[in-house]
C-alpha cells in the first residue's frame, strides 16, 4: 500500500475584488500534477469544519480549500449573512482555479449556511465551477427564516446568539475587560435559552445582544422585513441561474427540509436534470439514524450510508470523468420511515402519488388527546366546530421537530407528542387503528377554515404517527400567519368573528403508518418557540409587549371541510 503525503498551508490568502482578504487552509497531496479543487466556503471556522472530509478527499487525490467566509475567524471584513457570498464565491472559486495545483476545474461542498454559499456562487456563473453539494440547506434566506408567515423565532435567536455575537465579540474593538463583559452577557443568554427565559423576552427587537441596538442584528432585520421584500430579494440565489450539476442532500427532521426539497424542483423545472437528492431520517448537522428519542436503526446511519464515500463518488464523476455508474442510478435516494429502508424514485413528488383528503370531525369537543376528535376520507356533514383559547402567555411548547441550532435548548428529531396533546388548546384528529400499511410520501397540506376572535393570529397543524401503545410519534408540522394567508399580498387583518379558509404548508415526508397505528393531526396557534408567538394585538410583533387572548373557532362541515391532503403511495 503506497503512503500519500499530503501538503497543508495554512491561512493561504485570497484577495477579494473589494480589497479585503479573505483566508483559507488548503489540503493537497504532495505531487506536482494540477488536480481538482473542492471548496468549502465557512463561517464556522475552517480549522474545524469538514476537516476529516478534506483529509479524506485530498488522498484521494483532490485538492480541498477550507476558507473563512467574510468577518469570520482568520479572514477580514464585517460579517453580516448572506449579503456578500455571491461576489466572494465568484472570486474565491475562480481564484482556486488559477492555482499551480489546480487542474481549473472546481467543486464545492459543505452544509446549513455552508451550503448556501455554494448556491451563492453557483448564480453568479464562474467557469471553473463544476458542481456542487449542497446539504441541508436553502437557496432563499427568505424562506429559512420565515413559515406560512412566521418567525423561525429558536432558529433566529439560537443562530445568532451561538455564532454571531460570537463572532461580534471577537471582532470588538473594545478592550480585553468589555471582551470578557460582552462574553459573560452571551453565556448568560445561551444558558437562560436553554431554560426557555430568553424566547420569552419582549420586545423581541430589544433582545440582549441580538436586538436592533444590539451586537448581531440579524434577528432584528428579520422580523422589520416580514415579506418578500428587496431586502430578501437580494440574498435569493434563483433556480434558472443555477445550471452546473448538483447533489442535494436534506434530513426529514431538518429545519432546512422543505427548501431542500423546493430547489431539487425548482431547479429541476428550469431544465436542469442533473441532479440527486438523498434524504434520510436526519436532524440537522446529523446523518446519525438515532432522531430525538427514536432510532430508525442502522440503515440509516453514516456507518452504513458512508455520505463521504457518495459525495467523492460524485465528484469523482463530475470532476475525473470517473464512469462510476451514479449518474445511472435513479435521482433520489430517500428513506422510508416506518418501513425504515432506503428507496430510489425517480421524481418528487412521485408520479405515482395519490393525493388524498382526510377531513375534520368531532361531536364538538376534540380538544386534547382525550376528546372526540376523528379524522377520515368521509366527507363532513353537519358537525358542530370546535373551540379552544390561545394564551400567548402560556403557548403551547414546541416538542420537537425540525430544529436548530442549540440542542440544550431546541433538541429537534422525533419525540412523544402525548405531554403536548393533554392540553385543552390543542385539538387532536386521528384515525381509527389502520387495517393495513398506508405510506404517506410526499408534500402535505392542510386546508382549514377557521375564526378567530382576533385582529391576528397564528393556526399551527402537526401530523402524528400513532404507535398501538399510543406513542405518539410527531412527522412534520406547519403554520400560518393570520395577516399573511395571501402570500401574494401584503399583509392583510383579518375582521374578527369571520370565517377565512386557510392553507398550511407541512413540509413533506416520508413514512408508513403501519397496520395498528393511527394518523393523526393536531390543530392550536402555537408551537413555541420553534415559531414566534403571536400577541393576537395585529400590532407588529418586534415592538409588542402586550399579550391577548383569543378565541379560536375550528369549522369542519359541509360548507366548510376542513381537511388535511395526505400524498398516499399505493402498496
Amino acid at each position: 500500500m503506497t503512503r500519500q503525503t499530503l501538503i497543508v498551508e495554512r491561512n493561504v490568502e485570497v484577495n477579494m475584488r473589494d480589497g479585503i482578504t479573505l483566508r483559507a487552509d488548503v489540503y493537497r497531496p504532495d505531487t506536482p500534477d494540477p488536480l481538482p479543487a473542492l471548496l468549502q466556503r465557512t463561517p464556522y471556522g475552517k480549522a474545524f469544519s469538514q476537516t476529516s472530509f478534506a483529509l479524506m478527499a485530498a488522498e484521494r487525490g483532490y485538492a480541498v480549500v477550507n476558507q473563512d467566509t467574510r468577518g469570520c475567524w482568520a479572514s477580514e471584513g464585517d460579517h453580516y449573512p448572506f449579503v456578500h457570498e455571491m461576489d466572494d464565491g465568484y472570486d474565491t472559486v475562480e481564484w482556486a482555479a488559477r492555482q499551480p495545483w489546480c487542474d481549473g476545474q472546481v467543486g464545492m461542498f459543505g452544509a446549513s449556511y455552508v451550503g448556501y454559499t455554494q448556491f451563492a456562487a453557483a448564480v453568479t456563473q464562474p467557469p471553473a465551477l463544476k458542481t456542487i453539494i449542497p446539504s441541508i440547506t436553502f437557496c432563499d434566506a427568505y424562506s429559512s427564516m420565515r413559515y406560512g408567515g412566521a418567525l423561525a423565532l429558536g432558529l433566529g435567536v439560537s443562530w445568532n446568539l451561538s455564532f454571531g455575537v460570537m463572532m461580534a465579540i471577537m471582532r470588538h474593538p473594545g478592550s480585553d475587560k468589555e471582551k470578557n463583559e460582552l462574553m459573560d452577557q452571551l453565556i448568560a443568554a445561551v444558558d437562560q435559552m436553554a431554560l426557555g427565559q430568553t424566547f420569552d423576552y419582549m420586545p423581541l427587537n430589544d433582545l440582549p445582544l441580538i436586538g436592533r441596538d444590539g451586537l448581531a442584528r440579524y434577528l432584528a432585520d428579520c422580523l422589520a422585513h416580514p415579506t418578500r421584500d428587496d431586502y430578501w430579494q437580494r440574498l435569493n440565489c434563483p433556480h434558472e441561474a443555477i445550471s452546473i450539476p448538483v447533489f442535494h442532500v436534506g434530513g426529514w427532521y431538518d429545519t432546512f427540509i422543505a427548501n431542500t426539497l423546493h430547489d431539487f424542483c425548482g431547479i429541476h423545472n428550469q431544465g436542469n436534470t442533473r441532479q440527486k437528492m438523498l434524504v434520510g431520517p436526519w436532524v440537522h448537522g446529523s446523518y446519525d439514524g438515532h432522531a430525538g428519542e427514536v432510532d430508525f436503526g442502522l440503515r440509516a446511519s453514516s456507518y452504513l450510508l458512508m455520505p463521504d464515500e457518495i459525495q467523492l463518488r460524485w465528484f469523482d464523476h463530475w470532476l475525473k470523468g470517473a464512469e462510476n455508474g451514479i449518474m445511472e442510478e435513479p435521482p433520489m435516494y430517500i428513506f422510508v420511515m416506518g418501513d425504515n429502508r432506503w428507496r430510489f424514485e425517480n421524481e418528487w413528488p412521485l408520479a405515482r402519488t395519490q393525493y388524498t383528503p382526510f377531513y375534520l370531525h368531532s361531536g364538538g369537543a376534540a380538544n386534547s388527546l382525550h376528546g372526540d376528535g376523528a379524522l377520515s376520507p368521509e366527507t363532513p356533514t353537519d358537525e358542530p366546530v370546535d373551540s379552544f383559547v390561545y394564551d400567548p402567555r402560556n403557548p403551547v411548547p414546541t416538542r420537537g421537530g425540525g430544529l436548530c441550532c442549540w440542542q440544550a435548548a431546541l433538541p429537534s428529531g422525533a419525540y412523544d407528542q402525548r405531554e403536548v396533546e393533554a392540553r385543552p388548546d390543542v385539538l387532536v384528529y386521528s384515525t381509527p387503528p389502520l387495517e393495513h400499511d398506508v405510506e404517506v410520501t410526499g408534500p402535505i397540506e392542510l386546508h382549514l377554515w377557521a375564526a378567530s376572535s382576533a385582529p391576528d393570529t397564528d393556526f399551527t397543524a402537526k401530523l402524528v404517527d400513532v404507535g398501538a401503545c399510543g406513542y405518539a410519534r410527531n412527522v412534520q408540522d406547519g403554520i400560518v400567519r393570520a395577516r399573511y394567508r395571501n402570500a401574494a399580498t401584503p399583509a392583510e387583518p383579518i375582521q374578527p368573528g369571520e370565517v377565512y379558509e386557510y392553507t398550511l404548508d407541512l413540509g413533506a415526508t416520508s413514512n408508513v403508518f403501519k397496520a395498528g397505528h393511527r394518523i393523526r393531526l393536531e390543530i392550536s396557534s402555537s408551537n413555541f418557540p420553534r415559531f414566534d408567538r403571536n400577541p393576537n394585538t395585529g400590532r407588529p410583533i418586534g415592538d409588542e409587549v402586550e399579550l391577548r387572548t383569543a378565541l379560536q373557532t375550528i369549522l369542519h362541515n359541509a360548507e366548510h371541510p376542513s381537511h388535511v391532503v395526505l400524498p398516499i403511495i399505493p402498496r
